[in-house]
C-alpha cells in the first residue's frame, strides 16, 4: 500500500508530458491484448514491443530525475500541452508505420496527429487499416479528448485561456486567476483527474453498452462510443448507416453529443445540479436554434423536389426520415463529430451540393461549447458577438437612449473584445492555411475545405464534401506540415499557442 501511494506521488510530481506519455504506453498494452484475443498476432507483437520500449524509456527518465523537483508552472504546463500534440504522435505513429507496408512515416504521423487532436483526418483508406488499427485510432482520439477535458479545468482555466477569458470578470473564475504554487498545481491536476476521468470512462462504457444492446456488434459500438465522446468522427470499418443500431442508436448518439454542445452539460453531471438549468444555457439554446433552422430549410428544399407529393403515406414517411437525417447530420457537424445519418444518404442526392458545402462549412466554423472536445469558434463566442450586434443595432435605432453604467455592461465589453480577437485570429489562420495549401497545387475549393476541417477538428467532413482521403497522402511535404500545425492550433486554440510563444519570447 505504501509502495503504491509513493508511486502515485512520484507520478503526480512528474511533468505533464511524461505523465501522458506513460499513459499512452499503457494504451498500447491494451491494443496488444486485443490483438492476441482476435488472433492478430503480428499487430499484437508490434503494439507490445512498442509499449515495452516506451515504458522502458519512461522508467529510465523517471530514475534520472528522481532526485529533482520538476513541478511545472502554469506556462510550463501550457508548453507541455503544446509539445504533447506535436511530439507524442511521433511515438504513437510507430505501430501504424510498422504494420502498414509501403507508407511513409510522415503520413502515419499525420494520421496520429489527426487522431490525438480529435480531428479524425482520414489519411488512409478504411480497407487498408486492420481492426486493431481502427481501434487504435479511435482509442487515441478518445484519449486526446479526455486530455482536453482535464486540461481545460487544470491548465486553461487558471491561465484564463481556451475560452475562459470570456468569464474573466465573473467571481467564480476570478478566484482561479491568482498564481498557484507548484504544489497547488500538482494537487489540482490529480484532484481534477480523479473527478473527471471516472465520469469520462463511465459515460463511454454506458454508451458502448447501449449501442451494443441495440444490435451493433461489440467492436463497432466501442469504436462508436470512443468517437462520440471525443467528437473525432472516427467510424472504424463500419459506417453509421450499416452498424445495426438504426434510428434508436442515432437518438442515443445525439443525446451524448449534447456533451459537446456546452460545457455546462458535463458540469451538471459532475455537480449533480438541476438539469432544468441546461434549458437556459446560451450555448445549448443557440446551438439547437441553428440546427433546427437549418433542418427546416434543408427539409423544405428536399420536399420541393420530391416526386411523391400525391402519395400521402409515402410522403409522410419520407418527410419524417428526411427531417431526422438532416437533424442528426447537422447536429453531428456542429459538434465537429462528422457522422452522417443513415437517413441522410437516400435524400441528399436531391439537394444542391454547393449549398450543402457552404452550410456544413459554417456549422463546423461555429463549433460546439467551451471546455468540450468540440472545435470551431465555439457557440458562446458567437452568442456574445450576436448580443453585441443586437445592442449596437438598438443604439442606432434609439440614438437618444441612455444606458446606465453597471458591471454587466463592463463584463460584456471585456467578453466581446476577447471573442472578437479570437474570431479575427481564427479567420486569419484559415486564410493562411488555405493559401499555403493552394500554393502547393491544390484547388482553392479543396484547400478551403481541408483548412476548415483541420482548424475545426472535423476531419470526416472531407469525405462528405467530396475531397478524397487518398489525396492527403499525396500532398507535398509543406502542405502536410501546414495540416499538422492547423490541427494542433484548432485543438488548442490560437490564443493558447500565442500565449506560449509570447511567454517564450519574453523569457528569451
Amino acid at each position: 500500500m505504501l509502495t503504491r501511494l509513493k508511486f502515485r506521488q512520484n507520478f503526480a510530481a512528474l511533468p505533464l508530458f511524461f505523465q501522458v506519455f506513460a499513459i499512452a504506453c499503457s494504451l498500447m498494452l491494451a491494443l496488444a491484448v486485443y490483438g492476441f484475443l482476435i488472433d492478430s498476432f503480428r499487430e499484437a507483437r508490434v503494439f507490445l514491443y512498442s509499449s515495452l520500449t516506451g515504458l522502458l524509456i519512461f522508467v529510465l527518465i523517471n530514475l534520472a530525475v528522481s532526485n529533482r523537483n520538476l513541478k511545472e508552472t502554469g506556462v510550463m504546463q501550457l508548453v507541455s500541452l503544446l509539445l504533447l500534440f506535436f511530439l507524442l504522435p511521433l511515438f504513437l505513429a510507430l505501430p501504424t508505420w510498422i504494420i502498414l507496408p509501403g507508407i511513409s512515416f510522415f503520413d502515419a504521423y499525420i494520421d496520429m496527429v489527426g487522431a490525438f487532436t480529435t480531428t479524425g483526418l482520414p489519411v488512409f483508406e478504411n480497407d487498408l487499416l486492420s481492426r486493431p488499427l481502427h481501434f487504435w485510432r479511435a482509442l487515441i482520439a478518445w484519449f486526446g479528448g479526455g486530455l482536453m477535458w482535464v486540461t481545460a479545468f487544470v491548465i486553461l482555466l487558471p491561465a484564463n485561456r481556451g475560452g475562459f477569458d470570456l468569464f474573466s470578470s465573473k467571481s467564480k473564475i476570478l478566484k482561479f486567476n491568482r498564481k498557484l504554487t507548484l504544489n497547488e498545481r500538482s494537487m489540482t491536476l490529480a484532484k481534477i483527474s480523479n473527478k473527471l476521468i471516472p465520469i469520462y470512462i463511465g459515460l463511454t462504457i454506458f454508451l458502448w453498452g447501449l449501442l451494443t444492446s441495440l444490435g451493433t456488434d461489440g467492436y463497432t459500438s466501442l469504436v462508436r462510443a470512443l468517437s462520440i465522446l471525443s467528437t473525432s468522427g472516427i467510424s472504424g470499418p463500419e459506417k453509421v448507416s450499416s452498424d445495426g443500431a438504426g434510428f434508436f442508436g442515432e437518438i442515443i448518439m445525439a443525446i451524448f453529443l449534447l456533451l459537446a454542445l456546452s460545457h455546462n452539460t458535463f458540469y451538471t453531471l459532475n455537480k449533480n445540479a438541476n438539469l432544468k438549468k441546461l434549458l437556459f444555457d446560451p450555448e445549448i439554446r443557440l446551438g439547437l436554434l441553428i440546427i433546427c433552422c437549418i433542418t427546416i430549410v434543408l427539409f423544405l428544399k428536399d420536399m420541393s423536389s420530391a416526386n411523391s407529393l400525391f402519395d400521402f403515406d409515402k410522403f409522410f414517411k419520407r418527410g419524417l426520415e428526411s427531417i431526422w437525417g438532416i437533424f442528426f447530420t447537422t447536429f453531428s457537424f456542429m459538434t465537429t463529430n462528422g457522422y452522417v445519418s443513415s437517413y441522410w444518404g437516400e435524400y441528399s442526392s436531391s439537394l444542391d451540393l454547393s449549398h450543402i458545402k457552404v452550410i456544413f462549412l459554417g456549422l463546423c466554423l461555429f463549433g460546439g461549447g467551451l471546455a468540450t472536445t468540440a472545435g470551431g469558434v465555439k457557440l458562446l463566442r458567437i452568442s456574445i458577438l450576436f448580443s453585441t450586434f443586437s445592442n449596437e443595432t438598438g443604439k442606432l435605432l434609439y440614438p437618444s437612449s441612455i444606458t446606465g453604467i453597471n458591471s454587466k455592461l463592463k463584463n460584456l465589453e471585456i467578453s466581446v473584445f476577447m471573442a472578437w480577437i479570437f474570431f479575427m485570429l481564427f479567420v486569419v489562420s484559415l486564410a493562411i492555411v488555405t493559401l499555403i495549401l493552394a500554393m502547393f497545387g491544390m484547388f482553392f475549393e479543396d484547400a478551403l475545405i481541408l483548412a476548415v476541417a483541420c482548424l475545426t477538428t472535423t476531419g470526416p467532413m472531407i469525405d462528405l464534401l467530396g475531397l478524397e482521403a487518398l489525396s492527403i497522402s499525396q500532398l507535398p511535404f509543406f502542405s502536410k506540415l501546414a495540416l499538422v500545425v492547423s490541427m494542433v492550433l484548432g485543438r488548442l486554440e490560437i490564443l493558447v499557442a500565442l500565449s506560449v510563444i509570447s511567454s517564450a519570447l519574453r523569457r528569451a
